[in-house]
C-alpha cells in the first residue's frame, strides 16, 4: 500500500517490522499518514510482513 511518510515514521515502521520501500516522487511538503504532521517526505510502499524476519520476531 502507498503512504505518504515522513522520513522519521518510514524509519520507525521499518523498525516494527514493516517492508517500507520508497516509491517514484520528489521530496515536498506533505501531511504524513502516520504522525499527521505538515513535513517534507515522499511516497512510500509499506506492506505488511518483511521478507526476511529476524530469529527473536518468529512465532513460537
Amino acid at each position: 500500500m502507498k503512504k505518504l511518510l515522513c522520513k522519521p515514521c518510514a524509519v520507525a515502521l521499518e523498525a516494527r517490522g514493516k517492508t517500507v520501500k520508497p516509491a517514484a516522487g520528489r521530496c515536498e511538503k506533505i501531511t504524513c499518514a502516520e504522525c499527521g504532521r505538515r513535513r517534507f517526505g515522499i511516497p512510500y510502499d509499506v506492506n505488511g510482513w518483511p521478507t526476511r524476519r529476524k530469529k527473536e520476531d518468529k512465532p513460537k
